[in-house]
Order: structure tokens, then C-alpha cells, then sequence
């Protein structure tokens, strides 16, 4: 099973990065992309408020043939598809781009063209796309879309164009860079749960739109169904099986709707993801441009993986139906914090097993040996915070930080180019420090009731 970057569910053209062929830039001169549509008998095009989205209708989608009277006003959001209509396509496509900005914490500002070319339901076949075109004054894009689509994939389309936008402005290189898959569907996953169809106006429909926006973490929670989020690392490479498996995909866009909602809780995380965005067309690969883009915040893809254990604790420990009763979080806690290994008394002795304490293990054991069983524990432990009364999840981050600390402390002793007895003897002042530090929580545990 091969594993790969996750674009192959998006509503793009496949692969991370588009060139623009030489004829279809010619194409593009003698005015034939994309301000035409293909249709010979198309209707003319409407121009959203911002002036940035133009809707070219065809004859069979026309703003006289869906209007009705008002005795046949129904209630929105009725069924999952909508009739696309150029007037109030374009008032969708303007009410997602604010929202996807909101999020990032982007002004409304002018943005390059997007051209959404209405066509006939059995005439746009298979996945939507989007088709990019590189000039002078900037990028050019272009969206054949049914005149008949379910409202969440139009939604979802309109979120991908926003952010290719925003990835590409400024990019003169000709190579359209495309935001990685885990960003665009968290995107989309929180509007999807916070405005829902309020994004998508529709003919003969009368909208009750809430004042007061929905908490978009309420539904997350819910959806895990008591499973633990996914690591950054499996969200951010997925196979593509996983992806064509429709309740596999539903739970990877719960994760990253998790993972959107971390990092743009607060001004420092939207900076980052603006200056992300920046920086993707500057680098071979997403990752590069998201550690550089982070501000000293992450050095490594490991610092990202730390900071995303914590932020689920933040995230999901405030929600009562994670949460495990105190008896059994203290013996699951115990538990980690003790090893069942084989055991020689002595050279000649026979091995016998027994439990040990991580400070035990931590004093006596190479450092070779002790790194698996504390890396286990480390990650057991972030994973029983999340089940964790608020009152523990003190006692249980301070436990994972020793672990995190030394972990990473010893993993780093042998950076600098120094002699090697004092590599060992700076190990060997850790183990001391961290088994302390570990005996001493043991004892507060011991003690709770």
C-alpha cells in the first residue's frame, strides 16, 4: 500500500503543484480561457460584489427560470443538493471567501479572478477541478461546475480556490502551489460545523440565520466517539485507500477540523498559517514551509507532534463525555508509571520478572534500553490525559514533561562535538536528575485518595 501526500480527495487537479502549458497560455491571449464560457450558447455573466468571482451561466440555469411565487417559499436547507443559480452562486462564493479569511484573520481584500463556469449535471463528470492560469498580472482560475451539486462539495471547492489564492499571491514562478490537504479540509470541516448551510443561499428558500455562530468543537467531540485524534504525523500522510473510505475519510475530517481549530485559536497560530501560506510557494515541500514559517516555534516535525499532544488535552478535555471517572485515571496513571521486566539479581543468577518504577529503570538501565519503554510511556500518558479529571491533568502533563525533557535532552547530548566521557557523564547527571524528579511523582500519586 503506497503512502502519499493527501490530495487525491480534492476537488483539484491531482498532484501538489500545476504548470500552465505554453498552448493553453496562447488559448488564454486570444481570449478564449477562461473569460468564455465553453458553452457557445451560454447566458451572460454575472460578477460577484467583491468583483473577484465570475458566474457564467448556461441557458438551462437562468435567474427567470428557478424564480417562483412566494406562496412556494420553502425552508433552506432541505435536501443535500442545491440548483445553482449565477446571482446567488455568486453571493455563495463571496460568503466563503469571507469566511475561510475570517479564519485566517485576512482583511477582505481584492483577490485574483476564479471564473465558475456553470454547465449541465451530465456534462461535469467525476471530481471537480480546478484550472489555474498564470499572466502578467497575476493568476487566473476557473471551475466547471454542475448546475445541480450537493451544497457541502460546493462549499468544500469554493474553501480550495480561497486558499490557492492566498497561497499564490505573488507567485511569479508558474507553478501554482497547493496547500496541503489536512489545512483545506479543516478549513472546510469548521465552516462546515460552524455556518453550515447559512454559506449556500438558495431559490424560493426562506433562511432563519442565527445571530450567535455555533461552536464548531461541540460536533468534533462528538464525532470522535470516545477515539483519541490522530497524531500530526498520520493526518499529514494518508493513503489512498484510507481516503476513498468514506467513514475513514469522515473521521480524518473530524481530526483536521481538530487540528485547524488548535492552531487558529489565537493570533500567533492565524500568523502562522497566513505566513505558511506565504512561504508554500517558495518550497519543494509543505513541511519545509511550515517549520520555517512558524517563528522559531517548531524546529522539527517532532516539536509539531508535541505541540498538537498538548493542544488535544486543551481541546478535548473540557468536553465531560472524554472524560474517565478519577479511580481509574489514577491506577491507568500507576500503571504507565511502572514497567514489568526480566530481571537478573546477579551475573550467575537466574532472570526473573518484576515491576520496576521508571525512576528505577531511568538510574539502572543503558540509555539504549530505557529509550523504547519511555517513549511508550510518554505516549500512553498523553493519551490518558485526554481522559483525565481537570483537576489531574496537572500531575499528568508534569509527568509527560519529565519524560518529554529527558527524552530530548539525551537524544541531544551527543550534538555537540565533545568527548565522549563527557557525553556520558552528562547522561549520567540526567538519569540522576529525571529519577529523582520521577521517585517524587510516584509519591504524589501514592498519595492521592
Amino acid at each position: 500500500m503506497k503512502t502519499v501526500q493527501p490530495a487525491s480527495r480534492r476537488e483539484t487537479l491531482p498532484g501538489s503543484r500545476f504548470r500552465v502549458p505554453f498552448c493553453l497560455f496562447l488559448f488564454c491571449l486570444a481570449g478564449w480561457f477562461p473569460l468564455r464560457a465553453a458553452d457557445p450558447g451560454a447566458s451572460a455573466s454575472t460578477v460577484s460584489r467583491s468583483g473577484q468571482f465570475v458566474i457564467h451561466g448556461t441557458p438551462g440555469v437562468s435567474s427567470s427560470a428557478v424564480v417562483g411565487s412566494p406562496s412556494r417559499i420553502n425552508p433552506v436547507g432541505q435536501g443535500a443538493n442545491v440548483v445553482l443559480r449565477p446571482d446567488l452562486l455568486a453571493v455563495t462564493a463571496e460568503r466563503v471567501r469571507k469566511a475561510v479569511l475570517n479564519q485566517l484573520g485576512l482583511p477582505e481584500g481584492p483577490g485574483a479572478k476564479v471564473h465558475l463556469n456553470l454547465r449541465r449535471r451530465r456534462s461535469v463528470e467525476g471530481q471537480l477541478q480546478i484550472s489555474p492560469a498564470a499572466f502578467s498580472s497575476g493568476w487566473i482560475y476557473r471551475v466547471d461546475l454542475p448546475d445541480e451539486i450537493e451544497w457541502n462539495r460546493l462549499v468544500r471547492v469554493l474553501v480550495e480556490v480561497t486558499l490557492l489564492d492566498v497561497a499564490n499571491r505573488g507567485n511569479s514562478s508558474g507553478v501554482n502551489a497547493m496547500p496541503p490537504l489536512w489545512l483545506s479540509e479543516g478549513i472546510d470541516c469548521l465552516l462546515y460545523h460552524e455556518l453550515g448551510r447559512d454559506l449556500v443561499p438558495e431559490a424560493e428558500t426562506l433562511l432563519n440565520r442565527s445571530a450567535r455562530r455555533r461552536d464548531p468543537l461541540i460536533p468534533l467531540r462528538a464525532a470522535l466517539g470516545g477515539r483519541e485524534p490522530e497524531g500530526f504525523g498520520t493526518l499529514t500522510q494518508v493513503d489512498l485507500d484510507q481516503l476513498n473510505d468514506p467513514q475513514h475519510f469522515a473521521l480524518y475530517r473530524v481530526n483536521t477540523g481538530l487540528l485547524m481549530a488548535a492552531m487558529l485559536q489565537d493570533e500567533a497560530g492565524r500568523q502562522h498559517a497566513r505566513e505558511f501560506l506565504r512561504q508554500l510557494p517558495m518550497h519543494f515541500n509543505w513541511q519545509t514551509a511550515f517549520l520555517r514559517s512558524s517563528d522559531g516555534r517548531f524546529e522539527t516535525l517532532l516539536d509539531v507532534e508535541k505541540w498538537w499532544a498538548v493542544a488535544v488535552v486543551s481541546l478535548l478535555g473540557r468536553d465531560p463525555t472524554q472524560q474517565w471517572p478519577r479511580d481509574r485515571v489514577i491506577t491507568e496513571l500507576r500503571s504507565i508509571l511502572t514497567e514489568t521486566a526480566e530481571v537478573r539479581e546477579s551475573t550467575n543468577s537466574p532472570a526473573g520478572r518484576r515491576s520496576m518504577t521508571l525512576g528505577e529503570i531511568v538510574r539502572t538501565w543503558e540509555y539504549t534500553a530505557q529509550k523504547d519503554v519511555l517513549l511508550r510511556k510518554a505516549t500512553q500518558l498523553r493519551r490518558l490525559a485526554v481522559h483525565a479529571p481537570t483537576d489531574l491533568v496537572p500531575l499528568l502533563a508534569a509527568c509527560f514533561q519529565t519524560l518529554d525533557g529527558y527524552l530530548t535532552a539525551r537524544s541531544g547530548a551527543g550534538v555537540d562535538p565533545i568527548a565522549r566521557s563527557e557525553i556520558e557523564s552528562r547522561g549520567r547527571i540526567l538519569a540522576k536528575t529525571t529519577s529523582r524528579k520521577l521517585d517524587e511523582l510516584d509519591r504524589q500519586i501514592a498519595a492521592r485518595p
